[in-house]
């Protein structure tokens, strides 16, 4: 399983995280994988049925403002990210919309500056002959900070597609998607963090087409996404680590366009 790894982290102290509040009923626990042959995966063999709707609006609030950073700035950067996530993981064509110029050119210069798959860079592409049949959307925040008083805000999105290709078997698939900005007393602007890892999908997809589509062993995928769904029913924002094998890189689009995948 190979999957595009952007994440551009600049500093990281972690002072706290969140996901689902008290207010809502702990998501059921994530079975483990089928060990028979299995031809079709739907969000409740995943044990993630009952994730909020991506347009029902449940994420989180983040964690408290860290000692030192000012309410208002603390603020504007809480929802910078938030609206720049929501965007990215429900309407990446709507990706900057609203947010400070300074922070959308930035968004910009790293969609560029990906050689692999940059529309995924924006936000999560699903191959226009899906059928999507439900999804789902949790998430989870990062606030760190330093001793010199520069912060980070992140929100890592998990977001659950249960799909059909055209005459094909209901498939699933999951996309963790992080962004973030970083800002510090003397800075004149924030600098970004963002990420994102594809679990269900056709590796070579995200590389020759820029979508995601359904692909791979049933088998190995219900365990790849058994992975997602556990971070996905979690209250901490985690990203696999991938083995350098595993990645898409220059290498592996070769590979594929040769048609060897």
């Amino acid at each position: 399983m190979r999957r595009p790894v952007l994440l551009l982290v600049l500093t990281a102290f972690v002072l706290g995280g969140c996901s689902w509040g008290s207010d809502h009923p702990d998501p059921a626990p994530t079975p483990n994988p089928q060990p028979r042959p299995t031809q079709q995966i739907s969000l409740d063999e995943l044990g993630i049925a009952r994730w909020p709707a991506p347009d029902e609006d449940r994420l989180p609030e983040p964690p408290a403002r860290p000692e030192g950073v000012e309410p208002a700035e603390y603020a504007r950067m809480v929802a910078a990210v938030r609206t720049w996530a929501i965007q990215a993981a429900t309407s990446p064509e709507t990706v900057g919309t609203g947010l400070p110029a300074s922070l959308k050119a930035a968004i910009a210069d790293l969609e560029d500056a990906q050689d692999e798959a940059p529309e995924l860079a924006r936000g999560n592409v699903l191959d226009p002959d899906l059928e999507v049949l439900t999804s789902g959307l949790t998430g989870a925040w990062t606030v760190s900070a330093d001793d010199e008083g520069s912060v980070n805000v992140s929100l890592q999105t998990r977001t659950a597609y249960e799909v059909r290709s055209p005459g094909g078997p209901v498939r699933v698939i999951g996309v963790l998607r992080t962004q973030g900005v970083i800002g510090g007393p003397d800075d004149d602007g924030w600098g970004t963090i963002t990420g994102w890892q594809e679990f269900g999908a056709a590796d070579c997809a995200t590389v020759l087409d820029g979508f995601l589509t359904p692909g791979g062993d049933a088998d190995d995928q219900q365990a790849d996404l058994t992975t997602f769904a556990e971070i996905g029913n979690g209250d901490e924002a985690i990203t696999p680590e991938l083995p350098d094998d595993e990645r898409v890189d220059e290498e592996f689009a070769r590979t594929c366009q040769a048609g060897r995948v």
